[in-house]
């Protein structure tokens, strides 16, 4: 993800907008006709757009929201209200049904099919009618995958009847699982508890689980419902918009430096550049006015250039910094079962096949030489001896534990297994930095059973926070670090733990094993912050 900020003086307010890894916002300005009826208008373009009826049988589409500031104040989102939008032909809006919706889904319509890039011009959504005058505003956008409903029980575990990947979901030992419902286990491990390894836990297709006989209660809890995903893993410009809208104190909870430190500060510590973490403090925080971050791959000390890595996936951060950033941002956290279906997928003609070791591309070719970067830093980042057979992806082989470009390997003319795409179109789910996801083997995550999407703010002290007696849970709230303790959310509501999350996926410090969509093999609550660690969230569709 790119983000380039420009300041457009029109009328009286102020207006940035932003590029996203080949997504541009454009031409930002709010419209006010009266109250009831105050939109914002912009004009929306990406690249390799797509929709199709056939295989995957889904499409891309963006994320967009907006937030705003008076001079002198925090920046605020700007909350839509679902009313009084404006759509051009061959393109459809998703929204929540949320009373206030921090943000907008723009894709194209059924009628759209196809590849290629795309512009809607003259987008229209409807505010909320509290926005004062005189304000600064920013759009922010992503690029997201729309992910169907299973149209048939999906694969969980990959056993071929002698072996499994490292602690695999199965019915019966070193066997994937079928459309049957019966209990599903893993394997004895130090993560999860006996319901997982011994009794079993049922898991339907309507986004429950059951503990118990499946005449028993249903418990809420993601599983194959549709959502959208984030295409793309976190990038550097990403975290960076993020923390340029915050508040100095919020500042403080999200980077591992003071920041009033000086000018060329790594946000994340000293040695973060070796392993290509290239964000730091541009200018220090002082008389209450937030730091501003930019990114300097280059070092020297002119900030966000062409070359200065934005295009980077984010590592350093950990579940508590990717909770702040979903909920800023509206978005909320994957659980474990949605992520091997995202990368394993179901097609017309039902579940695909679960292969013993198989990667997120779909099947177990994997390349195995360190890569060489050309044009590094820049939005066309490439490993220049990348395979053109085999299976791309960033692990400890490849890389020697350096990050690079999200979506690397994907080209106009790449197929699934050299771009390392997933079934629908989701990069970097094998290697790159790991997936923060919510475990179904302990009572910590088992407890989210309601997932709400973020609200588009964050607490006062920076941090993700829902709302006092709502519905569901995110892993880690109120500093939960017990596995065998339910999240609740009674006092603060924030996500200062990461109780109920486990990493899947691999990442550059993995072997190429650790990378199969079905390995569970990292066992230890992610705490700390890492160069190995990043994220990427989705949107329920409620």
């Amino acid at each position: 993800m790119k983000s380039i900020f420009l300041t457009l003086n029109l009328l009286l307010f102020g207006f940035t907008m932003t590029w996203a890894n080949n997504v541009q916002i454009s031409n930002v300005s709010i419209i006010n006709n009266g109250p009831g009826t105050i939109s914002v208008k912009f004009d929306l373009s990406w690249d390799h757009s797509w929709r199709t009826n056939v295989g995957p049988a889904n499409y891309d589409g963006v994320w967009v929201f907006f937030k705003y500031k008076q001079a002198g104040g925090n920046w605020k989102n700007i909350y839509l209200t679902g009313a009084n939008n404006v759509m051009p032909m061959g393109f459809d809006i998703y929204q929540n049904t949320v009373f206030n919706k921090p943000g907008a889904m723009i894709f194209r319509d059924a009628s759209n099919q196809g590849a290629g890039s795309v512009t809607v011009s003259n987008v229209q959504l409807g505010v909320v009618s509290n926005l004062p005058y005189d304000i600064e505003v920013r759009a922010f956008a992503l690029e997201m995958v729309y992910v169907p409903s299973a149209g048939s029980r999906p694969f969980w575990g990959d056993g071929n009847g002698t072996t499994e990947s490292t602690y695999a979901f199965h019915y019966s030992d070193n066997t994937a699982t079928t459309s049957s419902v019966v209990p599903m286990l893993a394997d004895a491990n130090s993560f999860d508890d006996g319901e997982l390894e011994t009794d079993g836990i049922y898991v339907y297709s309507n986004d429950t689980i059951q503990l118990t006989n499946p005449l028993g209660s249903l418990d809420p809890f993601p599983t194959c419902k549709a959502l959208w995903c984030m295409k793309y893993e976190i990038s550097q410009a990403g975290y960076r918009d993020f923390l340029n809208t915050l508040d100095s104190l919020q500042q403080t909870s999200r980077v591992n430096v003071s920041v009033i430190s000086v000018q060329g500060t790594a946000a994340f510590g000293s040695s973060v550049a070796l392993f290509r973490n290239f964000i730091e403090i541009d200018t220090p925080a002082s008389l209450g006015k937030p730091a501003v971050f930019g990114c300097d791959a280059n070092n020297n000390n002119v900030y966000n250039e062409s070359s200065d890595g934005e295009y980077i996936s984010c590592n350093y951060l950990a579940w508590i910094d990717v909770a702040a950033y979903l909920d800023w941002s509206g978005l909320a956290p994957m659980s474990e079962l949605q992520y091997e279906r995202m990368c394993r997928g179901t097609s017309s003609a039902g579940a695909n096949p679960a292969i013993l070791g198989e990667y997120a591309w779909g099947d177990t070719t994997l390349y195995d030489t360190l890569y060489t970067l050309s044009n590094s830093g820049a939005a066309n980042e490439v490993a220049s001896n990348a395979s053109s057979s085999k299976g791309n992806a960033l692990y400890s082989t490849t890389t020697n534990g350096k990050i690079a470009r999200c979506g690397m390997f994907a080209t106009t003319t790449s197929n699934r297994r050299v771009s390392g795409a997933s079934y629908y179109g989701i990069m970097e789910m094998s290697g790159g930095v790991f997936e923060y996801t919510v475990t179904i083997g302990g009572v910590a995550g088992r407890s989210c059973r309601f997932i709400p999407n973020g609200n588009g703010e964050i607490s006062d002290l920076g941090n993700a926070k829902l709302t006092v007696g709502g519905a569901g849970f995110w892993p880690g709230m109120e500093g939960n670090l017990s596995m065998g303790v339910s999240n609740t959310c009674t006092g603060t509501c924030e996500v200062t733990g990461s109780a109920g999350i486990k990493l899947r996926g691999g990442a550059v410090s993995s072997t190429g094993s650790s990378l199969a969509i079905s390995d569970r093999g990292e066992v230890f609550i992610p705490t700390a912050r890492s160069y190995d660690r990043g994220g990427r969230g989705v949107l329920y569709i409620r």
